[in-house]
């Protein structure tokens, strides 16, 4: 299991998505954090290709979009921006 980190962006997104989300969708929004804090090499993520110097990838779930990245030096797991599809 992967050691979670998140940026400033990520919470702040997070905080706005609790304010409108309904219960079932905070739910999937937690269970998604587990799988993919869990296992970062799901193989249902794709690479967003911005930038190959700090590759990040991306994972929907319903109306969520996980944006992360792995440090496979020190097994931490950074969530890196969140988007949401009310």
């Amino acid at each position: 299991m992967a050691e979670p980190a998140f940026t400033q962006a990520f919470l702040r997104r997070s905080i706005e998505v609790e304010k409108i989300a309904s219960t079932s969708e905070l739910e999937l929004f937690d269970r998604t954090l587990a799988r993919i804090v869990e296992n970062p090499y799901l193989p249902e993520r794709f690479p967003t290709f911005y930038d190959p110097q700090y590759p990040t990838f991306l994972l929907r779930a319903g109306p969520y979009l996980f944006e992360f990245a792995v440090d496979e030096r020190t097994d931490r797991v950074t969530f890196v921006s969140l988007f949401h599809r009310p």
